[in-house]
């Protein structure tokens, strides 16, 4: 990678760069250029040894704690959410198509890897490093459901570092306390990540169960919090969710959001993309489907005059039609089907609109 060459652990992102998209890894690059400078990125990159190792003091730590959560969205597993666990081992004893290998692996964990954070001496080991850390990532599972984590953010408040650390979390907006909105006013710079997708019944099925109420309250409460926390909506884009996407980027245009976003003036979010599970993709529909998903997206006039939605997520149109994974397809249908039989959901009255365009294709 110093040396300017590609490597096979950034296929993902090369796909989306080569699609129009800017990538993880080039917010990433532009972020830390941004934070340390040119300068020093270059003396990093001198000092780094011919095996990739460097002697510096941590200044980033990037925790993700465990993978105890309260939500079990259509595009996770157990290994990033506790609460998929027993409709994992279910899903894989009913679907029919090969998507029951992709579960038979993903029901198959040990649980106890994923409570690391609860062992008190690797929080001592981390107490030394707290004097020059100036950023923390949160992720899980759901961050804020982690009592080892908030402990972690008074210790250090108590102790003095905070005004020198910025945070960022991944939060999927359900958990946002009166308790962690003042913790963090005692920090530099908090970037909070609101992991929200569709609006209103679709979010509840998309990452069930989630109560919409909730959600949309907290994100109201986020809207008035201290100039030291910016809120951003980050909509993850899969084969469930992309045909209502220009709904859901139109009602947080309306939402007149004061706070959320309000950095980078976007009003509407940012989007990743789903690249695994492969059934889930936006590249697993037919051309006859990916056309009126491409239709529906075009002819939503107000969103045209959006820069972000033009620049940054209208090109994830190039990126579903720059792969065909059809084949892929009849997995979809059957996880589709198989999950809402196990969760008692129905996709058919959530999404009717939808449903009706992927039957006219069968």
């Amino acid at each position: 990678m110093l040396k300017g060459e590609k490597v096979s652990a950034c296929d993902h992102c090369y796909k989306e760069e080569a699609a129009g998209i800017r990538s993880h890894r080039i917010n990433e690059n532009v972020l830390w250029e941004n934070k340390l400078g040119e300068d020093r990125i270059a003396e990093l990159i001198s000092s780094t040894k011919k095996d990739g190792t460097l002697t510096e003091n941590f200044i980033t730590l990037d925790l993700r704690l465990g993978n105890t959560c309260n939500l079990q969205c259509v595009m996770c597993r157990p290994q990033d959410s506790s609460m998929w666990l027993s409709n994992a081992k279910k899903l894989k004893d009913i679907l029919e198509t090969d998507a029951k290998w992709d579960w038979e692996h993903k029901s198959n964990i040990d649980t106890d890897q994923f409570e690391w954070y609860k062992k008190e001496k690797l929080w001592k080991d981390f107490e030394p490093m707290f004097s020059t850390i100036r950023h923390l990532i949160f992720a899980g599972g759901e961050p804020l459901l982690i009592k080892e984590h908030l402990q972690l953010i008074k210790n250090l408040v108590k102790f003095g570092y905070s005004k020198n650390i910025e945070l960022r979390y991944h939060t999927n907006g359900t958990i946002i306390s009166e308790e962690i909105v003042n913790l963090w006013k005692e920090f530099k710079f908090v970037e909070v990540m609101a992991s929200i997708d569709a609006w209103g019944e679709h979010l509840e099925y998309v990452r069930y169960p989630a109560n919409w109420e909730l959600i949309s309250g907290n994100l109201k409460k986020l809207d008035k919090t201290p100039d030291n926390i910016d809120v951003k909506v980050l909509a993850t884009i899969h084969a469930m969710n992309v045909y209502y996407i220009p709904e859901f980027a139109e009602n947080m245009l309306k939402s007149k959001f004061k706070r959320v976003g309000h950095l980078h003036h976007s009003g509407v979010f940012h989007a990743g993309t789903v690249h695994w599970p492969r059934y889930l993709s936006i590249k697993v529909f037919p051309k006859s489907i990916k056309s009126e998903i491409r239709k529906k997206w075009e002819s939503f006039e107000e969103l045209k005059y959006n820069k972000q939605w033009r620049e940054k997520i209208l090109p994830q149109l190039d990126f579903m039609d720059s792969e065909d994974l059809s084949d892929l397809y009849p997995q979809f249908i059957d996880y589709r089907d198989k999950l809402d039989k196990i969760r008692n959901t129905s996709f058919k009255k959530t999404f009717p609109e939808f449903y009706k365009v992927l039957e006219n294709a069968n």
